[in-house]
């Protein structure tokens, strides 16, 4: 996954790897389903520091992609139409609800939550201090084209519609009051379907972000992915009509 806070370039394509930073390789396996009509289970059970091997099987027809958000330390996972993946994930010390986004770029959205109970004898620990799931290391803005993007309620506007190919450099703004947004730049692969090529995520009101990509020609939606449930929000952004397209050339 590719996430950003303040001013900070991520490079490259997004991973494809089914890998989370603690692993739960071997620990009790639970099922998730993702349909058209989006994933299930919504919720599931668990205990606090235990071991989970995530069964994510695709009967979609469209490429799905899950990871934690908020906190939980899963890396983005990509499931191919027809194809199941198998990622590890190791429940926090602690009573908690950790969530989950299994989802369609540019489509349909669930949030799984993983409500953790205390393990017998267990003392409670903090939860993840990074609670907005944000990742990377700053670094100096690369040589290339720039793109200027803001964000809004729930508008995406860009200072440009066309790009040349080969390295773009977003520069992304949440100018809302009291919204926190992301962005994804999202290649479409039809006119349904997108291949989400990097995102600058969890953008505070008032928080800027980037991100550098090496794009092919093409045309690409800039979005912001924030689904209904995800860092507080009662509706998904996507389907509020927030993002815009531009070409690549």
């Amino acid at each position: 996954m590719k996430t950003a806070s303040g001013l900070v370039a991520v490079a490259g394509l997004v991973a494809l790897a089914a890998a989370c930073t603690s692993s739960g390789a071997g620990g009790r396996e639970v099922q998730i389903t993702q349909k058209d009509d989006g994933c299930t289970p919504a919720s599931v059970s668990v205990t606090a520091g235990e071991k989970l091997k995530l069964v994510v099987k695709n009967e979609s027809s469209k490429d799905y992609e899950i990871e934690g958000i908020e906190g939980a330390n899963l890396e983005e996972v990509v499931v191919p139409e027809g194809r199941t993946r198998t990622p590890g994930y190791t429940v926090p010390a602690g009573a908690g609800v950790h969530k989950l986004k299994c989802y369609v770029p540019g489509g349909v959205a669930t949030i799984i939550e993983l409500t953790a109970s205390q393990a017998s004898g267990g003392t409670p620990a903090p939860q993840p201090s990074n609670p907005a799931g944000q990742t990377g290391a700053s670094s100096n803005a690369p040589a290339g084209t720039t793109v200027t993007v803001r964000l809004s309620d729930f508008v995406v506007t860009s200072d440009t519609t066309s790009v040349k190919a080969g390295s773009v450099h977003f520069v992304v703004s949440n100018m809302s009051i009291d919204s926190v947004h992301e962005m994804a730049v999202l290649r479409f692969k039809s006119s349904t379907s997108f291949e989400n090529m990097g995102e600058v995520e969890v953008m505070p009101p008032g928080v800027s972000g980037a991100i550098t990509l090496d794009l092919s020609p093409g045309t690409y939606r800039l979005a912001c992915l924030v689904a209904k449930g995800e860092q507080g929000s009662v509706v998904d952004h996507y389907q509020q009509g927030m993002y815009t397209d531009i070409t690549v050339n």
